[in-house]
């Protein structure tokens, strides 16, 4: 969405396609959906000079000459990822080689990201180490017009919680029992959950007081924008909120089996967490309780973060690329 701001900004006259799974999918002002899987996707998907993915482009894609792909990626990694996983087999593994071969350019959030993506995919051509376009937002969006979409009160403390997926059971995604900690937690405030991609399906089985499934929610950088603070667990939200500075709890009640067994991380959390790492849920509730207390304990540890993995985010990352 950022570059495509930005492109429209700089180059009016080139066409801009969006890849949409259904019709009901909105699309930038003045750039123009293709439904995937239809003959005009193929066409376009063939004929278009340069490709923006932020995943993989998959068996189906066969570059042609005249075409670069720009790699955006979805975000700086704790959990490993591609070679770097244990126990990867022979076709995966080459799976991931074929698929990072059809790459002109990648793009990084930071130079930390950059050494794991040269290592994980065994990547040499160039990288863009610009910051995020994505969050370039967080640096002065309209919070209260998001709040007032989503008839949020101005009044309301907002928690975002956005976990990432398990490998064991892909289907299940609120580990915190989001409906019984909000009423716990009472006072005035409003739980946002974001399940990830590959887990929770938009609305099939939330239903609760200040709970507020937002799963379908097209632009996650808004939820960022309006929530006071973010509830993750091992998820790469953590990089693109702490553009923000506002506080990060880590509910990580699976943390030995998920960095021992499932993925492994790329560093030690619990060392350089600009937050409260907890497995209790009662004791998150009593840290989210004192926000102002949390965010004074580790304010050291949050500006470390920061200078580490958004040195480039400063609002005008999509400027730059585009």
């Amino acid at each position: 969405l950022a570059l495509d701001r930005a492109l429209a900004i700089a180059r009016p006259d080139i066409p801009r396609y969006w890849g949409v799974r259904d019709a009901s999918v909105s699309v930038p002002e003045g750039s123009i959906a293709v439904l995937e899987g239809s003959e005009e996707w193929w066409r376009v998907r063939g004929a278009v000079r340069l490709i923006v993915i932020n995943d993989w482009l998959r068996n189906r894609y066969r570059k042609r000459r005249h075409q670069k792909v720009l790699q955006t990626w979805h975000g700086t990694m704790l959990k490993k990822l591609a070679l770097s996983r244990s126990g990867l087999r022979l076709r995966p593994a080459l799976a991931t080689l074929r698929e990072r071969a059809r790459w002109n350019i990648l793009l990084s959030q930071n130079r930390y990201a950059t050494r794991i993506f040269r290592r994980a995919y065994l990547y040499s051509g160039p990288v863009w180490e610009e910051g995020y376009p994505r969050d370039d937002s967080l640096l002065g969006g309209d919070a209260a017009a998001v709040r007032a979409k989503l008839g949020i009160a101005d009044d309301a403390r907002v928690l975002l919680y956005a976990p990432t997926w398990r490998d064991d059971r892909p289907d299940h995604v609120d580990h915190l029992d989001v409906s019984n900690f909000t009423e716990r937690l009472g006072g005035n405030y409003v739980t946002l959950i974001r399940g990830h991609s590959r887990t929770l399906q938009p609305g099939t089985d939330l239903y609760a007081g200040g709970v507020v499934d937002v799963t379908s929610y097209p632009d996650v950088s808004e939820l960022f924008l309006i929530a006071d603070a973010l509830i993750t667990d091992y998820s790469s939200v953590m990089f693109d909120f702490s553009v923000t500075g506002k506080p990060i709890f880590f509910f990580t009640p699976d943390l030995d089996r998920y960095r021992e067994v499932l993925r492994g991380f790329y560093f030690d959390l619990i060392a350089v967490a600009p937050g409260p790492v907890v497995r209790d849920p009662d004791e998150l509730i009593e840290m989210i309780r004192n926000l102002n207390g949390a965010g004074e304990r580790y304010a050291k540890k949050y500006a470390a973060w920061r200078a580490r993995f958004n040195p480039r985010d400063d609002g005008k990352a999509a400027e730059r690329i585009s």
